[in-house]
């Protein structure tokens, strides 16, 4: 019997996140990230990120797109393709092929945007909620460095990340990041159109 309760529910749970439509805070995944790889890309490129959102009163968090609308262009990709454009490979991109070439083995059928998210020592994102109008299972949070003193908190709950550790986030709810460490914290953002397939890499499923 708790086998077939436990089946039930996760049909429902990948229902609801397929659909973009749930209450679940965030989901676990199991992909093999080439954190070192990703890293050492990072490091040759880590000289063009740019201040990212400080007028909503965060501190010292950076960025740079890989794949969008441009490598200075870091905000959300809904903003640009409201104005029409494209996505494509940036400049910056064109030097992180490595890491591109990875995310495009993952179950999208669609990418939107690809960056790199940085908060410097003693930095952080202030408390925010990206998509108030509705629940929405949507961006892949990597995490490629996340030293000692780091703290994410979403929906009052953190989420305990570890280097190579991706989660999908439900942006509709409350969060902030603090590093409270001597290091940077590196991670890499994907957002994009899911397949079907890319729920049965789920590796923890909510309680």
């Amino acid at each position: 019997m708790k086998a077939i309760i436990k089946i039930i529910t996760i049909t429902i749970l990948r229902h609801q996140m397929f659909n973009r439509d749930s209450s679940v805070e965030w989901v676990e995944m199991k992909f093999v990230v080439p954190t070192n790889a990703i890293l050492r890309e990072y490091k040759e490129i880590k000289d063009t990120l740019i201040n990212h959102r400080p007028e909503d009163g965060h501190k010292d968090w950076y960025a740079v797109t890989l794949f969008g609308f441009g490598s200075d262009k870091t905000n959300s990709h809904w903003e640009y393709r409201q104005k029409g454009e494209k996505p494509f490979v940036t400049e910056v991109g064109k030097k992180c092929q490595g890491t591109l070439k990875w995310v495009n083995t993952l179950p999208y059928s669609r990418i939107d945007d690809v960056r790199f998210l940085v908060i410097k020592p003693k930095g952080y994102i202030t408390k925010h909620i990206d998509v108030p109008e509705r629940n929405w299972l949507e961006p892949l949070n990597i995490s490629i460095t996340y030293p000692e003193g780091n703290k994410f908190i979403l929906n009052n709950k953190e989420i305990k990340y570890k280097p190579g550790m991706s989660v999908v986030l439900n942006i509709h709810y409350e969060h902030y990041v603090e590093n409270n460490s001597d290091e940077e914290r590196v991670h890499l953002l994907v957002h994009g159109k899911k397949n079907k397939e890319f729920w049965n890499d789920v590796d923890t499923w909510p309680q």
